[in-house]
């Protein structure tokens, strides 16, 4: 395939994943069923159709890294697992602007965690956009002070942690492929939402969609987004990526009425604007490295 091809390629695929992950707030509003029902199927639909893409795009290379992780891998499972959880439980409690807008400051914490576990030096340009950051995010939990909906804020925050904790993890092991943690992670979440849920109480229509939102928010999104590396720098395609807070709070505005409130607006403007400095200001170190 000729460069600009599978620079296009590329694109495409990296576009594809905040597609597919922008659609998770409108299908939970879209539903009439309990958080934790939710949780079971989007988990189910995930351990359904996650599989073939593993297969396809691994085989069983997967598992022998999975084994030789050993410990560190069901520690991952466990965070990922909390993040299954803690979305969908934060998407029930407050506006989907909100909800994204938090869970966008996992890569900012990932620098943070990397600093404390891994030793990795924070520059002065790092602490500055985690001062801006956190201003941000400072307005976009004040919005929601007197709106009665901040359970769903700190849930959301939970979800920007739990996130950062499993791929400061996963960077531990930078030379195993962990990507099919996700499937235990995802059977986790399934277990855990049995103590809470009802899943056979759930209309048909509404299993359809929660499938449908496991299988192409998850699967589909996250297939997406590892293909879209071998084609692309890891720096653009996570740029890209952060169409997903953008878009996801567009959707539910026009399909559904629901308006973020002007603090969460100006706050998550700061915020992607902090993410949108630091992953280029480390794409631009990643250049300057010679290389061996």
């Amino acid at each position: 395939m000729s460069a600009p091809s599978s620079r296009l390629v590329g694109l495409l695929l990296a576009l594809a994943a905040p597609l597919s992950w922008s659609i998770g707030g409108l299908i939970i509003r879209s539903v009439e069923t309990e958080p934790w029902d939710i949780v079971f199927w989007r988990a189910f639909g995930h351990v359904l159709c996650f599989p073939l893409a593993v297969w396809w795009l691994w085989g069983r290379s997967v598992l022998v890294d999975l084994r030789a992780v050993g410990r560190p891998a069901l520690a991952v499972a466990f965070f990922m697992a909390c993040t299954l959880i803690f979305h969908v439980l934060a998407m029930t409690r407050t506006t989907v602007a909100n909800v994204l807008i938090l869970q966008s400051m996992s890569p900012l914490l990932v620098a943070v965690l990397a600093w404390i576990f891994l030793d990795e030096r924070l520059r002065a340009s790092g602490w500055v956009i985690l001062a801006v950051a956190f201003a941000g995010l400072a307005l976009v939990i004040g919005g929601s002070l007197g709106a009665g909906d901040m359970s769903g804020d700190l849930f959301a925050l939970v979800v920007a942690v739990c996130s950062a904790a499993h791929v400061t993890l996963i960077r531990r092991h930078r030379t195993r492929n962990l990507a099919a943690v996700t499937l235990p992670a995802a059977v986790l979440a399934i277990g855990v939402s049995l103590l809470f849920a009802r899943p056979l109480s759930v209309s048909l229509p509404d299993i359809g969609l929660l499938i449908l939102l496991g299988g192409v928010q998850m699967s589909f999104g996250l297939t997406c987004f590892i293909l879209a590396l071998r084609y692309l720098p890891a720096a653009e395609v996570t740029l890209i990526a952060l169409l997903e807070p953008i878009l996801g709070p567009i959707w539910v505005w026009l399909l559904i009425g629901e308006q973020p409130a002007a603090s969460t607006i100006i706050g998550g403007t700061i915020v992607l604007g902090a993410l949108v400095a630091h992953v280029t200001l480390a794409a631009r170190r990643a250049r300057q490295v010679p290389t061996p």
